[in-house]
């Protein structure tokens, strides 16, 4: 099992907890008074992992465990306002996402503690795209392929069109980083660079990615309608993700 298998394990047991004692009445929210000095309550603890977990996610450096605790008692007055407020409304919401809430008892909140003004609506369904007949996608969307080191950007793009039937991949980016370009390479006499590029690996074409360190990369593609004589890039395509190992 990997880290992330058992990761999602460990979140769905504490997850089954707290519904199960949400349900028989012995969970209970109260306040807990912020203390930096008190090593003991394991409040610069609880905020130094989550910090750094950020960190991790985002790519940004980590911080050690005292320069949490020097930082975190100097941003006490902006916690104690806008901060605070807007945590205690997202952990609402965070409760009622762990009682298996209906959407219809969720709010978005739009806050301006100048005026003060305080507007709760109840959220609309995220708005969706339909690419062709059985695809429709969201904002949210992502494509993955689980690949291994060696995948090539032929596999990928066979990968794609078989999840995906209707659709066919055209260009090939990683950002606005051109990787393959359709046009160019269906050019006349361009015919075997568009086979040594298909044919290429995944790591080979995105430089910095290295796929005994690097789990993933991510990619954005452009996709036509298959039979669209008119050739028109479709709108909304979810970005890709192309694993280098099949167990992500």
């Amino acid at each position: 099992m990997n880290d992330a298998d058992s990761l999602m394990k460990r979140f769905s047991k504490i997850l089954s907890q707290v519904k199960e004692e949400s349900q028989q009445a012995k969970l209970q929210v109260t306040p807990e008074q912020f203390e930096k000095d008190n090593d003991q309550n394991y409040h610069i603890d609880a905020i130094y992992a989550m910090a750094n977990c950020r960190s991790t996610n985002y790519k940004l450096d980590h911080m050690d465990w005292i320069t949490v605790k020097l930082k975190a008692g100097r941003i006490v007055p902006a916690l104690a306002t806008t901060t605070a407020a807007v945590a205690g409304l997202q952990t609402l919401e965070l409760v009622k996402l762990l009682k298996g809430c209906k959407k219809a008892d969720h709010r978005n909140i739009f806050m301006n503690l100048a005026v003060p003004i305080m507007q709760a609506s109840e959220p609309g369904d995220v708005a969706k795209t339909k690419l062709v007949e059985g695809i429709e996608v969201t904002l949210w969307d992502r494509w993955d392929v689980k690949g291994t080191k060696d995948i090539t950007l032929k596999e990928v793009i066979s990968e794609l069109e078989k999840s995906h039937q209707g659709l066919e991949v055209r260009d090939v980016m990683r950002g606005n980083a051109p990787i393959y370009f359709y046009a160019i390479m269906s050019a006349p006499g361009k015919e075997k660079d568009r086979e040594n590029i298909l044919n290429s690996k995944i790591a080979n074409l995105v430089p910095g990615v290295d796929p005994s360190e690097d789990r993933y990369v991510d990619l954005n593609i452009t996709c036509v309608k298959i039979g669209d004589t008119e050739d028109k890039i479709l709108s909304g395509v979810p970005p890709v993700r192309v694993f280098f190992s099949p167990n992500n």
